[in-house]
């Protein structure tokens, strides 16, 4: 069998019309697979205390991520081995500091040591596009902003005073710090940060649908160049809103908003979304950038035989070297 290359020569020196006509799917299908042997698939996800609250949970898991094939995978709330436990099921290569954050990739790993156990692991990934340094992250949870929305914008300085709103801030600024580090040995290499920070963000928070306010943590990231996987694929809050937590959830319960996300320095955002279960049916429709899982969604405190085994949303994303 002829290679692609080899058919390109023959028609690029043929007189035929017809081989002529042959030649551009041939280049065009060669061009494609450059393309996706320069693409990653990433997934972003959120486990929900290891899996403890969903009946048969590692099962679950497990199909969530071999219907994805993906790249690199970031986990939070791993609860101390359930991401190597996944790992382990789908194949993937984990790297993990302290209980709660990991890295699984189908590309040769390694952990990189940083001072910001327990809210983020950082690794290097050797994919087919080169070096990435990915980061999980799972900023603190406590003093929620949201719970005090209808304070904003008008008392702003007292909201983001809180001492959870303080805690997040001073770790996306370590995790920022701590990559300047890290490139500083390992080069000039792309970056992604994925995982629950939450925190929502201005992009969201624009004046319209919510409060207009900059949420510091997750604008540090932007300040620093990152660019927010969903939001480039989808520029509209009112009309793709991302409500990543909770879908689960009554609204009497917890206010929904996005807290959940890729930033990508480096790399080009080539597609973005969400994956996961909506127990309410207008939740399903209203956000072009949710996609369903399918199967079993109900409402916590029913949820235990729900086919998506989270209280988050995943946040997917295809990313293309810029080189």
């Amino acid at each position: 069998m002829r290679r692609p290359q080899d058919t390109l020569l023959d028609t690029g020196s043929s007189k035929s019309q017809s081989v002529n006509h042959t030649a551009v799917p041939v280049e065009e299908a060669f061009a494609e697979k450059l393309r996706e042997l320069r693409s990653l698939k990433l997934f972003s996800w959120n486990i929900w205390f290891g899996g403890r609250e969903i009946s048969e949970a590692e099962a679950k898991q497990t199909a969530v991520l071999d219907a994805e094939d993906c790249d690199i995978v970031f986990l939070q709330e791993c609860f101390g081995n359930a991401g190597l436990q996944l790992g382990r099921r789908t194949g993937m290569t984990v790297a993990q500091q302290d209980y709660d954050c990991a890295v699984l990739s189908s590309s040769p790993i390694r952990l990189l040591k940083t001072d910001t156990a327990s809210y983020a692991t950082a690794a290097l990934v050797q994919t087919r596009s080169g070096d990435v340094l990915a980061w999980s992250v799972h900023l603190a949870a406590w003093d929620y902003g949201p719970y005090r929305s209808d304070e904003l914008p008008q008392n702003a300085a007292e909201v983001l005073a809180q001492p959870g709103e303080q805690k997040r801030t001073a770790e996306a600024e370590r995790i920022l710090a701590e990559t300047e580090r890290l490139r500083a040995d390992l080069g000039d290499i792309p970056v992604i940060v994925a995982g629950d920070f939450n925190v929502p963000s201005g992009l969201d928070w624009t004046g319209e649908h919510r409060p207009q306010l900059q949420w510091p943590a997750t604008q540090k990231f932007l300040d620093a160049g990152y660019t927010d996987a969903f939001r480039s694929v989808h520029p509209d809050p009112m009309q793709a809103p991302g409500l990543s937590w909770s879908q689960i959830e009554t609204l009497e319960n917890e206010p929904r908003d996005r807290i959940d996300f890729i930033f990508v320095l480096g790399m080009e955002v080539v597609t973005a979304d969400h994956l996961g279960g909506a127990a309410d049916d207008a939740d399903a429709s209203a956000d072009p950038g949710f996609t369903e899982y399918g199967g079993t969604a109900r409402h916590i405190p029913d949820q235990r035989g729900n086919a998506f085994p989270s209280d988050h949303l995943a946040v997917r994303a295809t990313l293309r070297n810029l080189q």
